[in-house]
């Protein structure tokens, strides 16, 4: 006569204790404030094709209102030490989402110069590849200065492009968005230059210190 063993019920707790540490990771206010910046990018992208003065101005006042979440959820997590692994990862997706793809549409509009973005779009591309080096091998190097200058610019330099000369055209705020916008190139790709410096760096003392 065979003896049937209970089934162990420590796997199915371990996924349900996985599954609410990753809710109570995910739920906090830091960590909505960021989903709610990537929510905004589908409706920033559809008011600027949509093509009228109204939409425009909705599309700008939507991305300077995601821009500012940038800043409260950062704030709200390292003062109040809730900096989460889901933060961690969703962050800089959604600032990439917001400005890339904004940059994107705006191009193909007619309304951003080609090749900054062009150079905005290779750096990021070159900074992912970087960091997927870093982390396969251990390290973690941290956002240096020049990469929060660039994002400050580019921050500033949409809406510019975004409004252009439609409210203001005596200011011609799409030069000055332009130009901006060519600064964030400079910081991009200084920040790119320090970030490789540091990793080969990083690389070869952990290398060194294997021998």
């Amino acid at each position: 006569m065979k003896i049937r063993k209970k089934k162990n019920g420590a796997p199915r707790r371990k996924i349900f204790a996985r599954l609410k540490s990753f809710k109570q990771d995910a739920l906090t206010i830091p960590n909505l404030l960021t989903t709610v910046r990537i929510l905004a990018v589908p409706l920033v992208l559809w008011l600027l094709t949509a093509g009228t003065m109204q939409a425009r101005v909705g599309a700008v006042t939507i991305y300077i209102a995601a821009s500012v979440t940038d800043f409260f959820d950062g704030w709200v997590a390292r003062r109040y030490n809730t900096v989460s692994v889901t933060g961690k990862i969703l962050d800089p997706l959604a600032d990439k989402f917001i400005v890339l793809l904004t940059l994107v549409v705006l191009v193909y509009q007619h309304e951003a110069p080609l090749l900054p973005v062009l150079i905005i779009l290779a750096r990021e591309f070159y900074i992912f590849g970087i960091r997927a080096l870093a982390v396969e091998n251990g390290l973690l190097i941290s956002a240096g200065t020049g990469g929060k200058w660039k994002t400050a610019f580019q921050m500033i330099a949409i809406p510019l492009l975004i409004v252009g000369n439609r409210i203001l055209p005596s200011w011609d705020l799409s030069f000055w968005g332009t130009v901006l916008l060519w600064v964030s190139v400079f910081f991009a790709l200084q920040s790119a230059w320090v970030y490789t410096v540091t990793l080969k760096r990083r690389l070869f003392e952990s290398s060194h210190h294997d021998v």
